[in-house]
């Protein structure tokens, strides 16, 4: 029996459990287009602009552990995905975007939006992948699958001639194909918890490979008496009310607390790449060679001992080497071990107090986070943007037992909002709060006529200071008083949301934060507060006037 190859493309996704398309449509894959119009089970969102649409398909694969799926066309829909492209590599996560291309007689000819995809995608992109013969798609798709979920998890990039589409193929699905990683060797396994027994301030740093993990991380760390600290926007990973939460490894982090951490005798990174941001740029640990022994366990043998001296790589799930760590006895902890652990925490504590204070231009965004925390859901779902704002939200918030994370390690800016979407279709029962600035909401807020659409009732706090806040506190550092283009002249964002179809509000004084967060969280709609907040204030650990005078 053949089939147009567009169908053919939508079943064999379908085949491999994926089900969820992203796109802006284009005439370079309309057959694609149609496809989904006749298939079964296969939901395509219509997004407002391809970056939108990229970075929902990002921020599905976090949620689902599955490849997010995006369609965009030729030439300018693929170069306004490609932040996506970007995004995906630098957070390990599986994508397959589908490209539109010119007809295959029309290859190389510079005809209408042609780009040549190997070309443009080969640095960020883990395959790209033109198909010009449809009997292959069953193998490609398959192939696209596995590759963008075997360790490192990153894009890959599928590249379909629009006239390839309309061929009538007879080709069979090709059967899933099974991720291997090797399992921990259990040598490896026992030297390591030699290592923790004999160690008096271990310290161990979690990454996205343990997401999923956390009864298990917490489990681990009470028995082995370990100080567990997430990496850069994986502050979700550990409940930070744990006696053995040791703080966040993200940007501003305090000199004092990263001080204390490099007196640990042993650290031990699991499931993390140890990136520059982490890391805090390759000082935590020392790089190339640390001052305390490393252990280094990821599942792609490419990045132990890549940029670190390793005492010991594993290479491995992190699932695996927890239950493999599980079975070896636990021997009481050293002296000194349970000091340190407390130190850790006592001092990750003291950072998240926050304590109200006044500003002269507006609202200090700590105010917003405090009541955040008391108003929010036990289980709610955290999409932050890129941006100075989010320093109050890794300082001062408290990410519980079941809060979900969703925030770009790239550091890209308009990953908020999309993300928030795409939480809200896969977990409709969570809710969703967006965290956004003024200028990473200009980026892809239009994706909020999205949520209208589909009827996701996100909730976006908008931090409005007029400005690009992490530049301009670069600008200070570097130029104290020499303000070059970071000033914004912002629309009313309340009427832009009413206008959307959404419920806008806006705050402009500490005592209208509560009642006005709770009138958002209970609207059955998407909300945007607009909140006036102080560009003197310009992060969680600083303002303007210390930063001109440092």
């Amino acid at each position: 029996m053949t089939r147009r190859a567009a169908d053919l493309l939508i079943d064999c996704l379908q085949h491999h459990d994926l089900n969820r398309g992203f796109c802006v449509p284009g005439e370079s894959y309309l057959p694609v287009l149609d496809a989904i119009a006749s298939a079964n089970n296969f939901d395509v969102i219509t997004c407002r602009h391809e970056g939108g649409a990229g970075f929902m398909a990002v921020a599905d694969a976090k949620l689902t552990g599955e490849p997010g799926v995006a369609f965009v066309s030729r030439g300018p829909g693929a170069t306004n995905a490609s932040i996506a492209v970007h995004t995906a590599e630098q957070d390990a996560a599986p994508l397959i975007l589908f490209v539109g291309q010119v007809a295959r007689d029309d290859l190389g000819r510079g005809a209408f939006q042609e780009v040549d995809y190997e070309t443009t995608f080969e640095d960020m992109a883990k395959w790209v992948h033109t198909v010009t013969d449809p009997e292959t798609l069953p193998e490609v798709i398959a192939a696209a699958v596995r590759i963008s979920k075997t360790p490192t998890q990153g894009p890959v990039v599928i590249v379909l001639p629009e006239d390839m589409l309309d061929d009538e193929v007879e080709a069979k699905l090709e059967p899933q194909q099974q991720v291997i990683v090797p399992a921990p060797v259990q040598d490896d396994v026992a030297q390591v918890a030699e290592l923790i027994a004999n160690s008096i301030r271990p310290l161990v740093i979690v990454g996205g490979d343990t997401v999923g993990l956390k009864p298990e991380l917490v489990a681990m760390a009470e028995s082995w008496g370990v100080s567990v600290v997430p990496s850069f926007k994986h502050q979700d990973l550990f409940p930070n009310d744990h006696a053995n939460f040791g703080g966040y490894l993200g940007y501003n982090i305090p000199r004092p607390q990263v001080d204390i951490m490099l007196e640990a005798d042993l650290i031990i990174a699991l499931g993390t790449r140890l990136g520059d941001a982490t890391t805090q740029g390759y000082v935590l640990p020392q790089a190339p060679e640390p001052a305390q022994p490393l252990v280094h366990i990821y599942p792609d043998a490419y990045v132990p001992g890549k940029v670190y001296e390793t005492e010991l790589g594993l290479i491995c799930r992190s699932n695996e080497f927890v239950q493999a760590l599980g079975v070896h006895t636990v021997p009481a902890p050293p002296a000194g071990r349970k000091e340190w652990i407390k130190r850790l925490n006592s001092h990750a504590k003291k950072l998240s107090e926050w304590s109200a204070s006044s500003a002269p231009d507006g609202l200090d965004f700590g105010f917003v986070i405090a009541e955040l925390q008391k108003q929010i859901a036990d289980d709610a779902v955290i999409a932050t943007d890129a941006g100075n704002f989010g320093s109050w939200l890794h300082r001062h918030f408290m990410f519980g037992k079941d809060h979900t994370l969703l925030g770009a390690v790239a550091g890209a800016m308009g990953m908020g909002v999309p993300a928030a979407v795409a939480a809200a279709l896969r977990q409709p029962h969570r809710q969703v709060i967006c965290l956004v600035g003024d200028g990473g909401f200009m980026m892809t807020g239009n994706e909020m006529a999205t949520a209208v659409q589909y009827e996701l009732p996100i909730k976006i706090l908008l931090s409005n200071n007029g400005a690009y806040g992490t530049i301009r506190a670069h600008q200070e550092k570097h130029f104290p008083g020499r303000v070059s283009a970071t000033v914004l002249n912002n629309p009313d964002f309340a009427m832009m949301a009413t206008a959307y179809g959404a419920l806008g509000l806006t705050v402009t004084d500490s005592d209208e934060i509560g009642p006005v967060l709770q009138q958002a969280l209970e609207h059955p709609g998407p909300a945007l507060i607009n909140i006036q907040s102080s560009l003197e204030h310009i992060s969680a650990y600083t303002t303007i006037d210390r930063l001109r005078s440092s």
